[in-house]
């Protein structure tokens, strides 16, 4: 189970890492817009705060029930086909499933760049921290009912690992809005 807690350990950093580089790019960049319909990445930003936050109510709530069932000595692992999970989860990344969002995770595009940035600092901080207190495969005592594209009953490291996805899937969005806006510099 150390393997897997190092796996969603990483993609958290990785993720979080490349996430804070947005907030670095320039005003423009950051307000373009190519069309009314779509987002330009500060809203993007804020839809993954968002996001997060929905997510880590789970992520903690399950946490916390976890510990209460751990028991000293018990050896946990995972099912043989553990891993088939993880495979399915990192579909999330794609388009290749379409998906609306609820109201509660649409952006209202007012907030504070910077409230932003800080939320999803603390947001990762509390990812490592959850992960922390279940290095020894606690995190799979519990699971939680994700609806998104029928993934079904996922552990905690599976939650997790389902937040880094949802960060990738809105990284190439940002990126493809990126291009889009250096191509309306050429073309003007």
């Amino acid at each position: 189970m150390r393997n897997v807690v190092q796996f969603v350990r990483e993609a958290l950093i990785n993720n979080f890492r490349e996430l804070d580089k947005w907030f670095q790019k320039e005003e423009a960049l950051l307000d373009y817009k190519p069309s009314m319909d779509q987002w330009n990445i500060r809203e993007v930003l804020e839809h993954i705060s968002l996001t997060n936050y929905f997510l880590l109510l789970t992520i903690n709530k399950s946490t916390r029930r976890a510990l209460e069932r751990k028991m000293d000595g018990l050896i946990i692992m995972a099912p043989h086909d553990y891993e088939e999970k993880f495979r399915q989860i990192e579909i999330v990344r794609s388009k290749s499933f379409g998906w609306v969002n609820p109201a509660h995770l649409e952006p209202s595009g007012s907030r504070d760049l910077y409230e932003v940035r800080m939320l999803l600092k603390q947001q990762f901080a509390q990812c490592m921290y959850n992960l922390s207190l279940l290095k020894n495969g606690e995190g799979r005592l519990v699971k939680t009912m994700m609806t998104v594209n029928n993934l079904g009953k996922l552990d905690i490291y599976q939650y997790i690992f389902f937040l880094t996805k949802h960060i990738e899937r809105h990284q190439a969005q940002m990126q493809e809005l990126r291009e889009q806006y250096e191509d309306s510099a050429v073309a003007v």
